[in-house]
């Protein structure tokens, strides 16, 4: 609801009180992203890492981790690899299909080719002219009156 008995100048600093307030924002914004940058992708955002003492550190340098034994190794490669390796046999795959298509359909079109062609010397050596075949694919021949 409206204030009826609001006047001027109280509109006039609470509009002060929000600019510096909006200044005093866009300062901390600023000053967060450099520290930020200055310290890593981490960032603000995040407590500074933790650091161990004295005996941790000792401890740490007597007991190195244990290195994982090689099975376990190769199955962390298979899970880690195995679904890139899976996509390029899929569309390798596919590209062997393709051409196999193509070429199959080459040697379909160049035996179909022979074949009529090997008809067509066939009948032309029996005397194609005596068995009333056209060879020359033009259709049915005109019959002339004679005139």
């Amino acid at each position: 609801m409206a204030e009826p008995n609001r006047d001027s100048t109280g509109s006039q600093g609470s509009q002060d009180i929000i600019d510096d307030a909006l200044r005093l924002v866009d300062a901390l914004q600023r000053r967060l992203i450099v520290a930020g940058v200055r310290r890593g992708a981490a960032g603000p955002s995040s407590a500074p890492p933790r650091k161990g003492d004295v005996w941790e550190e000792a401890v740490r340098e007597q007991h190195p981790e244990p290195e994982p034994n090689p099975v376990e190794q190769l199955l962390g490669i298979a899970r880690e690899k195995g679904p890139e390796v899976a996509g390029h046999l899929g569309r390798a795959g596919m590209a062997l299909a393709g051409a196999l298509g193509e070429t199959f359909k080459v040697v379909e079109t160049t035996l179909e080719r022979r074949a009529r062609e090997a008809a067509a010397q066939r009948d032309s050596a029996r005397g194609g002219a005596g068995t009333g075949a056209d060879t020359t694919g033009s259709g049915p021949r005109q019959i002339s009156r004679g005139e």
